[in-house]
């Protein structure tokens, strides 16, 4: 009897349990939506454009998430122009630079210079239930100067390229209408091309740095120098960063170097180096005093206009250590400001006592990466 009321009140729990933490997806949609009604857009502009929202929330008091809709006039938001998360998601705002908006406004078929209407409305979820309001507001929205024809690749040609102009070499896509490109140029003519050979469409910067759709071929600035070109279609700009010739492979812990990768053309860093992982019984590897565990993390230093910055892991530390079979993107790098314990990299373990050939390839399909290759043991 006395087992089977304990069964009794375990279960009475358990529903109590249940009833308590029962799923309440019940919310209600914005009513009332906000923003300017007719703006004259700068896409070089910082002061982004602020869309907000009232009278929807949850039944329980809990986070409703949103999500922006953007249409040209007279759309239903079946197809959208663009989608974009509220501030943090479940801010009922959301932040839009008018960069952004110029390539919204652009898709809506609103021409350089020219004066338009885009619509936007607001999706609400809760639990995996999705809302959307009826409530629609528009933007009048005049276009500045721009390009139209923006291109899905973009390639660099003309007398002062690595290759002498023989074709166009690619620039890697870093996001929408932003590409980049690392190499070398020599004294002599440039010109971005939407393709490597044959028709294309041409850009250039002119005087007053703005880009420029047309054939008009560009003095190369001739620099004794690896260059990063980045070309902003959505701000109509061009960045030039000078790279130093050669990027440090080094330990997290120690600072030393791994190896030093010299730029080799192409877009490409290569060295080579042995690899032994830090350890207080290896005195080679110089342990610091305080460490009490085998140490194997690694990033990149690279040297960008003069200031030394780290090339390393987008999220921020790799807590396991690949065992191969790792997608490439495992191995992309991004740019950082230096910090010791950020943005590093396990060895796989395989690598440890071996002698490798080190290469960052910063277009290797799309991915700035780095890669181990002719791995030979040094034991």
């Amino acid at each position: 009897m006395k087992k089977i009321i304990s069964i009794f009140i375990v279960a009475l729990a358990l529903l109590g349990c249940q009833e308590n933490y029962e799923l309440n997806t019940d919310f209600t949609v914005p009513t009332e939506l906000s923003s300017t009604s007719a703006i004259l857009l700068d896409v070089t502009s910082n002061v982004p454009v602020q869309l907000s929202w009232s009278g929807g929330e949850a039944a329980d008091g809990g986070v409703v998430l949103y999500e922006v809709l953007f249409d040209k006039a007279g759309g239903d938001f079946s197809n959208p122009l663009a989608r974009m998360k509220s501030n943090l998601g479940a801010l009922p705002n959301l932040s839009v630079t008018q960069a952004v908006l110029n390539t919204i406004a652009r898709n809506a078929g609103i021409m350089p210079e020219e004066t338009g209407t885009i619509i936007w409305t607001v999706i609400a979820s809760k639990g995996g239930v999705v809302k959307t309001t009826d409530k629609v507001a528009s933007i009048q929205v005049t276009r500045g100067e721009g390009i139209d024809n923006i291109p899905t690749a973009l390639f660099l040609h003309g007398s002062a390229t690595e290759n002498g102009g023989q074709t166009g070499i690619p620039f890697r896509m870093v996001e929408e209408g932003v590409f980049q490109i690392y190499t070398t140029l020599s004294e002599g003519e440039m010109i971005f091309k939407s393709a490597a050979s044959g028709e294309a469409f041409s850009y250039y910067i002119d005087d007053t740095s703005k880009l420029r759709e047309g054939e008009v071929a560009m003095a190369a600035p001739a620099l004794d120098q690896v260059v990063r070109l980045t070309v902003d279609f959505g701000t109509m700009s061009m960045k030039t960063d000078i790279i130093g010739n050669s990027v440090r492979c080094i330990w997290g812990a120690t600072f030393d170097n791994i190896a030093v990768l010299n730029y080799v053309g192409n877009g490409k860093f290569v060295g080579e180096g042995d690899i032994i992982f830090i350890d207080q019984s290896r005195p080679e590897t110089n342990p610091p005093s305080w460490l009490g565990w085998t140490e194997e993390r690694y990033y990149f230093i690279a040297v960008v206009n003069g200031q030394e910055v780290c090339w390393g892991r987008n999220d921020n530390v790799s807590p396991e250590r690949p065992v191969g079979g790792e997608p490439a993107s495992f191995y992309s790098l991004y740019e950082f400001p230096w910090s010791q314990w950020d943005h590093l990299w396990k060895m796989k373990g395989s690598l440890d006592y071996t002698h490798a050939t080190i290469t960052i390839d910063t277009n290797a399909n799309g991915l700035k990466i780095h890669t181990f290759t002719n791995v030979t043991s040094i034991k």
